[in-house]
């Protein structure tokens, strides 16, 4: 890949990042944006994915993040760095595959924003020292937010199919998404929270 195209691809991920961001009324810092827009500009390759830093590929993220309280500060930071995102970039342009497996959408949402918050414990004690402060708290905070973002980029770009009413709703029931909400009220469909006190019994 030349210098242009790496260029070109991130004010790619840039654009797209900003426009999905406002489209959905996402806030997030110039910081975290910058890290989205690189996390992208990796993940556009399948190294990341191929690489594990915890080794073994078939390992599940949930082990991984066990056994990384047994390695190395450095390298427990970089396994829960993989481990964010990875699970941020998986949610947000495959959620579709998570219907044919035992664990969801929720699942690694809850993986990856623990492993985002670890990693900011480590970088606010000093332990590692990456110039990151306070991106990966974000990230951890606001992880089903990104996860919309990313799929609003991958529906956009046509990166993803679009999934089935029923997948759609299925996943709104797990994680309340407001991009999902606003699809199926495009299909016609009005998704009724359960906790609603308009709801009747």
């Amino acid at each position: 890949m030349t210098m242009l195209e790496t260029r070109s691809l991130l004010e790619y991920f840039k654009d797209a990042v900003e426009k999905a961001s406002q489209d959905l009324d996402v806030e997030i810092s110039q910081l975290a944006q910058f890290y989205l827009v690189d996390l992208l500009s990796r993940y556009a390759h399948a190294a990341p994915l191929q690489e594990p830093e915890w080794g073994e590929r078939d390992k599940s993220f949930a082990q991984a993040l066990l056994e990384s309280y047994g390695v190395s500060s450095g390298k427990r930071a970089r396994i829960l760095r993989q481990i964010g995102d990875t699970t941020l970039f998986v949610s947000g342009f495959f959620s579709d595959s998570f219907q044919r497996r035992l664990v969801d959408i929720d699942y690694y949402a809850a993986i990856g924003s623990t492993a985002y918050r670890s990693l900011e414990s480590l970088l606010a004690a000093r332990i590692v020292d990456w110039g990151f402060e306070g991106v990966f708290q974000e990230l951890s905070e606001k992880f089903l937010r990104l996860v919309d973002l990313l799929a609003e980029i991958g529906d956009t770009s046509g990166w993803q199919h679009a999934g089935g009413i029923l997948r759609i709703y299925e996943r709104w029931l797990k994680t309340k998404s407001p991009r999902d909400r606003r699809l199926l009220r495009q299909m016609g469909i009005m998704p009724i929270d359960e906790s609603s006190p308009d709801l009747l019994h």
